[in-house]
């Protein structure tokens, strides 16, 4: 175990410059998120939107991001990753005022629309940014510490999330959970992501010597390997649009949460999937990055029932704890191991296709789930969840888990 965890620091000591510097702008963009992942949703409710337009407006935002992935990977490949990094950044700080300030239906879904094209081209860019910024040896710490970055500041914003609706309430002298209030906390957020901008201009541009695509960027060397990769990832992107956009609202208007409560929530569930992903490297180590991978998410599946079955906020909330580290550890594992078995002029590309399907299918089930939890019921789409879930952990063994060590070997660095 000791040595196991000095390795772990000496990986941690040789990130590069790039890395770090990436690293501190994901966790200031993070913290707004963490805020907008507390409020965001009821601010909108506050603002006479139902559930049933939040479930339109997810899938906008999903199907904007399945047309706009594979021109944000070949964007992200013709003007390199800094400048994709840093013009969406901007584009997504712009988006996000325009939706605190104009919460009506036509301004939101544009504007939603806009950022979720803006963040399109960073989370095409991320994954081949870090595998082309790392070493083999320190890669799946620095997938790992990146989403631990995430879910860390996710903490924070959580907690912010919970406190200023107070702080303004107070201030202000209006109620915690009104629309004013509301406004005000996420205004101050904003200001996190817009500085969060500034670290992604710091970024030194790294051209890798490889033949970048010159045609249209679905010629691809191997398509059977590709598939393999993205079945598994639409049946995630599925299951998780299925609950996952609307775990605030379920706490709130399902389990009677106040949001202090949801801030409390969700900042211990970020506490906790930190901790869990940080872990994700050894455990990878010990099992393989896909036997880890499949092992948790199976793991997480019960737990996920017991949130949908329990009527006890509290007993919800600790399964959702429980369910987001199973689930998320996989996260840095199988990132790394998909952009290490690719060829570094495909990575984009690929990263575009499994973004692209993940969006796919978090739209289509999101517009789904909005629709039943506005006219049936609550928990239904977790039962949903669960099948898709299953299968995709199954699928993931059944086409990576007796070949991992042979595909790692052959990719080379």
């Amino acid at each position: 175990m000791m040595q196991e965890i000095m390795q772990y620091g000496a990986r941690l000591r040789g990130f590069s410059r790039n890395a770090r510097v990436y690293l501190l702008a994901n966790f200031l963009g993070s913290l707004y998120y963490g805020v907008f992942g507390v409020l965001g949703n009821l601010y909108f409710m506050q603002a006479g939107l139902s559930e049933g337009f939040l479930g339109t407006m997810i899938s906008v935002g999903s199907l904007t991001r399945v047309a706009f992935a594979v021109p944000a990977g070949l964007l992200s490949d013709r003007i390199g990753r800094r400048n994709a990094l840093f013009v969406a950044a901007g584009i997504i700080a712009v988006a996000e005022a325009i939706m605190i300030t104009f919460p009506t239906p036509v301004t939101v879904i544009v504007a939603f629309a806009m950022a979720s094209a803006a963040s399109t081209i960073m989370m095409v860019t991320g994954s081949p940014f870090l595998t082309e910024n790392s070493t083999r040896e320190e890669r799946s710490h620095l997938f790992s510490v990146s989403m631990a970055c995430h879910t860390v500041s996710g903490v924070g914003g959580s907690v912010l999330g919970g406190l200023l609706p107070i702080i303004w309430g107070g201030a202000l002298g209006l109620a915690a959970d009104s629309f004013l209030v509301y406004r005000m906390t996420l205004f101050t957020a904003l200001v996190l992501l817009a500085l969060s901008v500034i670290p992604y201009s710091r970024i030194r541009e790294v051209r890798q010597a490889v033949d970048r695509p010159k045609a249209w960027p679905l010629r691809l060397h191997n398509p059977r390997l590709t598939a393999k990769l993205a079945l598994p990832e639409l049946l995630m992107g599925l299951g998780a649009g299925m609950f996952v956009p609307f775990l605030n609202v379920y706490f709130s208007r399902h389990l009677f949460a106040s949001a202090a409560q949801v801030g409390f929530i969700f900042s211990a569930m970020n506490l906790v999937t930190t901790v869990a992903v940080l872990w994700a490297p050894v455990l990878g180590m010990r099992r393989g990055k896909i036997g880890a991978t499949v092992l948790t998410r199976l793991l997480s599946i019960p737990i996920l029932l017991v949130i949908a079955l329990t009527g006890n906020l509290w007993v919800a909330a600790v399964a959702a704890w429980v369910r987001s580290a199973l689930m998320n550890m996989s996260n840095p594992l199988m990132g790394s191991f998909s952009m290490e078995i690719l060829s570094a002029k495909e990575r984009a590309t690929v990263s575009s296709i499994l973004n692209m399907l993940w969006s796919l299918g978090w739209g289509l089930s999101a517009k789904l789930a909005g629709h039943i939890m506005q006219n049936y019921s609550y928990t239904m789409p977790y039962y949903f969840t669960v099948v898709l879930y299953t299968a995709s952990a199954l699928l993931l063994y059944y086409f990576f888990g007796r070949d991992e060590k042979q595909l790692l070997a052959a990719a080379g660095d």
